[in-house]
């Protein structure tokens, strides 16, 4: 069942483990999407321009915008125009590492990672995607380290390609703040290559 909807798992709202993201931060952004999604993309934070001002991940700024129209061509979004800031997804779900924007859009630090892990588990756990795509260096890192139990190469060298595994296959993207067209076609291939497997 499609569940499009901002925070379907209830996710609570009222965190302040990290004072200086609690001073900074318009609201807390959990993910968005189908809380039984195969597809679950997992980003750095939320974006200063982005999803601190609508709530929903990866809308409105650059890298939203970006993303939207990767998962309008793959048809895991109804939406046909990218800038909606409600996207109805299918079978995808899109959620951040560290739910609160840092300041000045800076990197988040390791204690705010610890600090919002716990909400990152919580949606792994009830989601039980089958792929994940972590987003940028930071996510790919944290997927890696908690679920392979390894350091993950850098992202470049290692965007687009498939690791599969328990209890998910994870395939690492390179930011799309910084990506190039022809890397998003390589990520979009990847995932296309995927997509048919989990339907024959």
């Amino acid at each position: 069942m499609m569940i499009p909807l901002v925070n379907p798992l209830n996710l609570s709202q009222t965190c302040f483990r990290c004072a200086e993201l609690v001073r900074n931060r318009r609201r807390i952004v959990h993910g968005y999407g189908d809380a039984n999604a195969d597809f679950l993309f997992i980003g750095e934070a939320s974006g200063k321009k982005g999803a601190d001002l609508t709530g929903v991940p990866f809308t409105r700024d650059v890298s939203g915008l970006r993303l939207q129209r990767l998962l309008i061509r793959l048809g895991l979004s109804q939406e046909t125009d990218a800038r909606c800031e409600s996207p109805r997804l299918i079978n995808c779900y899109v959620t951040n590492l560290v739910r609160c924007n840092p300041p000045e859009n800076r990197n988040p630090t390791h204690t705010e990672i610890e600090n919002c892990q716990p909400y990152l588990v919580e949606e792994i756990q009830r989601i039980l995607p089958k792929v994940v795509i972590p987003i940028g260096n930071f996510a790919t890192r944290w997927v890696f380290r908690k679920y392979r139990g390894i350091s993950s190469e850098p992202i470049m060298r290692i965007h687009a390609s498939v690791f599969e595994g328990t209890p998910f296959t994870i395939v690492p993207m390179k930011h799309p703040a910084r990506i190039s067209h022809r890397m998003l076609a390589e990520i979009e291939a990847a995932l296309r290559q995927f997509m048919a497997s989990l339907q024959s």
